[in-house]
Order: structure tokens, then C-alpha cells, then sequence
């Protein structure tokens, strides 16, 4: 399929309520589908924050590293997921690591331009403190399911949102089961007997990654 800068601009989260105006001219000032290979490292911690990504295609993993040089996985970044979106707001360095795994398209919009825009579209402006508000909302979601539930209720949660992102009662995990442990904040081990458990309770049926929420 053609690739349509109107529409990849327009499926962005942060950017959902603009008018058709709006959205126009935030694609006149992005860059679409620039083709980035697996393992390659977008940005570090030493990587000045200066514009917001929009992962076309592939899959990018965001994650940090401890002193000891361990990684744990943040989110992980799918087609249509955004990234970095303070780079519109903030002039700062960024504080993960984010690598490609699987090979991307990657589109953006850098802070300059969209500054400038806001200048002449003031609308943008409000319409993003609206979206801004409620994304807050979702990451206190995120934070309750990696840290106040259980192991077995937390994977439930993380599985029942991703039927409601799909809409469907059937998916497959849209990561590795390695990487979804380490961004719920378990071991791999319990990932896959918490994931047993919950197929004896009757809760799913599991093959392989593909899910099906009963």
C-alpha cells in the first residue's frame, strides 16, 4: 500500500481531534518512511531529543540499563506507536536506549518545524493539551499494572488491554515473551507459569503467541 503521510500523521495519538487543516500541514513538515535496519540504536542517553518518531512499520524496543549493564525493557514500539513526543515540547537529551528489532520505517516531525507551525496554528496547540491530559491518565494505568497487582492478575491485565487495543478477543502477543516479562517486571520463568496458570483457570487458550481471552 501507498504510504500516506496525511494518515500516518493523523493516526498518531497525540495528534487525533485535529481538524483535516491541521492535520495537513503537520505532514507538509515531516519526514516519512525512512527505512532504519535491525540493531540499529535511534537514540541513547547521550542523543539530543529533537524530534517525534512515528514507527511506520517494524518494531522498536525502548528500554533502560542498570549499573551493572542489565537491560529492562520500557515499552515496546509497534506500527503506528509514537515516540519522544516531549522532542516537540522540550530541548533536552533522552533518557533511554531505543533499538530497532525488527526492520523499520520511521517517520518524524522535529521540534523546529512544529514549533514554528504552533506559531501559525494555534489550535494545535490546545488540541494537544486535551490529548496530552489523557495520555497522563493511560500511563497511571501502565504504572498500577507493572507495580500494584500480582504476577498472574498483571499478565491478565496487560492481555485483556491489548484485546481492548484490538478489539478482538483473539491476537497474538505483539511482542517476544522475553520482552513482555521484562516490561511487566518479571522473570521469564513467571511469565510462562503465570501464563499456564491462567490457561488452567480457564481465563485464555495459549498457542505459541497466539492468545484467545475466553
Amino acid at each position: 500500500m501507498t504510504h500516506s503521510p496525511f494518515k500516518c500523521v493523523q493516526g498518531a495519538p497525540i495528534f487525533r481531534g485535529l481538524d483535516d487543516a491541521a492535520v495537513a500541514e503537520l505532514a507538509k513538515i515531516s519526514v516519512h518512511q525512512q527505512v532504519v535496519k535491525k540493531g540499529t540504536v535511534l537514540y541513547n542517553p547521550t542523543t539530543q531529543l529533537d524530534r517525534m518518531m512515528i514507527v511506520d512499520q517494524g518494531r522498536v524496543k525502548v528500554y533502560q540499563l542498570n549499573e551493572n549493564g542489565k537491560e529492562k525493557v520500557l515499552y515496546m514500539l509497534r506500527d503506528g506507536a509514537i515516540d519522544s513526543e516531549a522532542a516537540l515540547f522540550a530541548n533536552q537529551n533522552h533518557f533511554n536506549y531505543a533499538e530497532v528489532v525488527e526492520d523499520a520505517k520511521i517517520c518524524s516531525i522535529r521540534r523546529a518545524d512544529f514549533q514554528a507551525l504552533m506559531h501559525r496554528e494555534p489550535a494545535v496547540a490546545f488540541n494537544l493539551l486535551n490529548i496530552l491530559g489523557e495520555r497522563l491518565t493511560e500511563l497511571e494505568s501502565v504504572s498500577a499494572l507493572t507495580g500494584n497487582l500480582k504476577s498472574k492478575n498483571r499478565v491478565f491485565a496487560y492481555l485483556q488491554q491489548i484485546g481492548r487495543e484490538k478489539q478482538a478477543a483473539e491476537f497474538e502477543l505483539p511482542v517476544q515473551k522475553k520482552e513482555l516479562a521484562s516490561f511487566l517486571g518479571i522473570t521469564p520463568e513467571t511469565l510462562s507459569r503465570q501464563l499456564g496458570q491462567l490457561v488452567d483457570d480457564g481465563l485464555i487458550a495459549l498457542a505459541g503467541r497466539q492468545v484467545t481471552l475466553l
